[in-house]
């Protein structure tokens, strides 16, 4: 009989134990899950502030250049890009960057990935950009960006149009006729395409900065036709750049 009240009060006490651990355990999965819920709320209310379209693009895969002590063989890339921004921009924000991705491929295999941002601004948000994606802001942050071709920072408030012309380009060369893998997957290429998706996106609200993974959405999709050895889409339009296109 004692040892039955013996066990009788173990397990009383064991189910007492559990409870006391349980309960708290709840608690905080519970605010865990409310946290996780607030964050993809905040996530999904980052919306985009451009929209992407490529007017013109092409592949020149036997760019030659140097000088009388290095001769440098490559191929060059130029993709001219249109970035439309959406009506809700700026809206309760102080500035917005958004980082892309343009994926050149083969018929016949991935080749080379060419990043470029788009920042837009209200205001003094921002302070100094550089071209490889870093950016300093006023409220004394540094971000370092994923790694760009080039971007630009734009503000809201002498903005004449509701577009903004980016240029998106990278010579792949080597020196002394060694060739990166890339050249050489250009000059064996039937067709190539380009795909342009987004990195991420930084959002700013006074002191706050929020960093958004995008998602893998395809924002644009061309395809380049091989002409004699160049690839060519699109037309280039004179005057649309502050600096002329080559044409292949």
């Amino acid at each position: 009989m004692r040892i039955d009240k013996k066990l009788i009060l173990c397990s009383i006490l064991a189910i007492a134990i559990g409870i006391a651990v349980i309960a708290p355990l709840g608690y905080l999965m519970g605010a865990e899950s409310q946290n996780y819920e607030k964050r993809n709320e905040e996530i999904l209310a980052i919306k985009p502030w451009f929209k992407v379209s490529i007017p013109y693009a092409s592949c020149d895969p036997y760019k030659s250049a140097g000088n009388f002590s290095t001769i440098m063989d490559g191929a060059m890339i130029q993709i001219v890009a249109n970035f439309t921004v959406t009506s809700d921009a700026l809206k309760d924000t102080d500035a917005q960057i958004e980082y892309y991705q343009f994926t050149v491929s083969s018929d016949e295999e991935p080749i080379a990935n060419l990043g470029y941002y788009v920042l837009l601004e209200k205001g003094c948000a921002t302070v100094g950009a550089s071209a490889n994606g870093t950016i300093w802001f006023a409220n004394g942050l540094i971000y370092n960006g994923p790694l760009s071709n080039g971007g630009q920072c734009l503000n809201y408030d002498v903005l004449d149009r509701n577009f903004t012309i980016g240029f998106v380009s990278s010579y792949i060369f080597g020196a002394n006729k060694d060739l990166p893998e890339e050249v050489t997957a250009l000059r064996r290429a039937q067709t190539l395409c380009i795909d342009v998706t987004k990195i991420c996106t930084v959002t700013i609200r006074g002191n706050i900065t929020i960093t958004t993974a995008a998602s893998k959405e395809l924002l644009c999709h061309i395809e380049l036709p091989k002409i004699g050895d160049y690839f060519v889409y699109g037309n280039n339009l004179e005057g649309t750049l502050p600096f002329p296109i080559e044409a292949p």
